[in-house]
C-alpha cells in the first residue's frame, strides 16, 4: 500500500514548519515516514517540489497549486499505479500503521474507507482512498471545491465507527497537533 503523508504548507497556527518539528529523535515528517515504510512505499504530498527531497521519500507535486490536501490524492494517483492510498497528515505524528492496514481491510470495494468519530465528525485526513477518488478529487478541485466531504459526495464510502476499532485509542491517534501547546503535549 503507498502511504501519502500531507506536508500542509504555511503552518500559520503554529509558526513555523510542522513537518520539520523535533519529533520522536528525529522530525515530526521523517518520524512517519520511518513508521509508515512498514507498510511499503511512502510519499509526501508538498505544495512545491524540492522542499522535502532529502527525506529520500517520492515527492508529490500539488497539481492544483493553493487548493489544498485534496492534491495529495490527486498528485498519488497521477504520479504512480497504486489502486489505494493511505492519506495521513504530518499534524498527525501519533498514527498508528495497524489502524491503516485494519481501515484497508475494511474498505472492501468502497471508492474511500473514512472513521466516524462522533460529534467530531469524519476523519479524511487518516483514511484509505480508491483509485476512483482520482476523478471524485480532479473534478472538486477544477470546480475550486476543497471539501473531502464535497469529493466524496459521488463516492461510494465505508464509515467505520469507532465500536469496530475499538482496540485503537483514536484521541491519541488522531491527535491533531497545529498549534505549539497542541506540540508541546506530546512530551
Amino acid at each position: 500500500m503507498l502511504t501519502v503523508i500531507l506536508t500542509g504548507g504555511a503552518s500559520r497556527r503554529m509558526g513555523r514548519d510542522k513537518a520539520l518539528l523535533p519529533y520522536a529523535g528525529t522530525t515530526m515528517l521523517q518520524s512517519l515516514i520511518d513508521k509508515y515504510a512498514a507498510l511499503g512505499r511512502v510519499a509526501v504530498s508538498v505544495n512545491r517540489s524540492g522542499r522535502f527531497a532529502f527525506t529520500g521519500a517520492l515527492e508529490l507535486p500539488d497539481r492544483f497549486p493553493d487548493l489544498g490536501p485534496l492534491n495529495g490524492v490527486v498528485s498519488a494517483f497521477e504520479a504512480t499505479d497504486a489502486e489505494e492510498i493511505f492519506l495521513t497528515a504530518t499534524d498527525l505524528p501519533q498514527g498508528d500503521p495497524a489502524l491503516a492496514l485494519r481501515l484497508a481491510a475494511l474498505r472492501g470495494g468502497a471508492d474511500a474507507c473514512l472513521l466516524r468519530r462522533g460529534v467530531k465528525g469524519t476523519e479524511p485526513l487518516f483514511a484509505i482512498y480508491a483509485r476512483p477518488c482520482l476523478d471524485y478529487a480532479c473534478q472538486a478541485l477544477e470546480q475550486g471545491r476543497q471539501s473531502f466531504m464535497q469529493m466524496l459526495r459521488p463516492a461510494n464510502v465505508r464509515y467505520v465507527l469507532p465500536e469496530e476499532v475499538s482496540e485503537f485509542d483514536l484521541e491519541h491517534i488522531l491527535l491533531n497537533v497545529n498549534t505549539a501547546p497542541e506540540y508541546e503535549s506530546l512530551f
